[in-house]
């Protein structure tokens, strides 16, 4: 009995080493398998033809990706703005300047208010409070006055701040209730956006020199 678990045993062992052999002797049998010729598909499996299709795919999508939106298609290119503009003749001047370097300009107009001064007035009243306050100024020897649309008595305008509050406390002394407002005077003024590049800037810098009231801002490209 002894004998034959000794018998087992070494059966076992030389059966393992001839498998070690076996597997040994295939991996180097692939390894010389000679390159397959140009005309011939190798085969592959199931799991491996899935993930080069996922590779293609990723690949695919991202050059699609880069056609439709090429690197910095999201950007806004940055041009440039001259102006303000308040006589059309220097307007036609730098234009002219502008195209004889070749330069697309596009003329843009602008409302802006502009401080103008400053207004104490009584606001709209009935008519017999209007006759009082009049009333009142003309007791004190008051004709800096008018009265306009909507019954509202207009006390003057000023150009400083100063004058237009010692307006307001002397009427205010008379037992009246005036208003201090700041006045504003809406005006168009015109821009020139251009379409600048580099070599844009010494001619632009030009014609900031030769007309001092004007400024050169950064602006989107329409």
């Amino acid at each position: 009995m002894k004998y034959l678990v000794y018998l087992l045993v070494l059966a076992n062992v030389v059966y393992l080493g001839w498998n070690i052999h076996l597997d040994r002797k295939a991996g180097e049998t692939v390894r010389e398998l000679p390159t397959l010729p140009a005309n011939v598909t190798p085969l592959v499996t199931l799991q491996e033809l899935e993930k080069q299709q996922q590779q293609t795919k990723g690949v695919s999508g991202l050059n699609a990706l880069t056609d439709s939106q090429p690197p910095g298609a999201g950007l806004a290119l940055s041009c440039q703005t001259i102006g303000p503009f308040l006589a059309e003749e220097e307007l036609q001047a730098v234009v002219k300047v502008l195209g004889e370097q070749g330069l697309k300009v596009k003329r843009r107009a602008a409302e802006v208010q502009k401080p103008n001064g400053f207004w104490v007035y009584l606001p709209g009243m009935k008519r017999e409070q209007v006759l009082q306050a009049v009333k009142k100024l003309e007791e004190n020897r008051d004709r800096e006055y008018y009265i306009g649309k909507g019954n509202f008595v207009s006390l003057g305008t000023f150009n400083e701040i100063s004058r237009a509050e010692t307006r307001l406390e002397q009427t205010r002394g008379l037992g009246l209730d005036p208003i201090l407002e700041a006045r504003y005077q809406t005006s168009t003024e015109y821009w020139l956006d251009i379409d600048t590049q580099m070599s844009a800037a010494d001619v632009l810098d030009t014609i900031l020199q030769d007309h001092p009231g004007l400024k050169r801002q950064a602006a989107a490209c329409h």
